[in-house]
């Protein structure tokens, strides 16, 4: 078994996973973008 985490740790695991989440949004952000402008310059 792990020992219990300390508030530093549990906070940077949180903090981590929000940077991901955020990482997986803005580059869905960018593919979406770069679609939309293919597709009006293609048009």
């Amino acid at each position: 078994m792990k020992g219990d985490l300390t508030p530093t740790e549990s906070r940077s695991g949180v903090i981590s996973g929000r940077v991901i989440t955020v990482l997986i949004v803005s580059l869905g952000g960018a593919i979406l973008a770069l679609g939309a402008l293919w597709l009006a310059l293609a048009a």
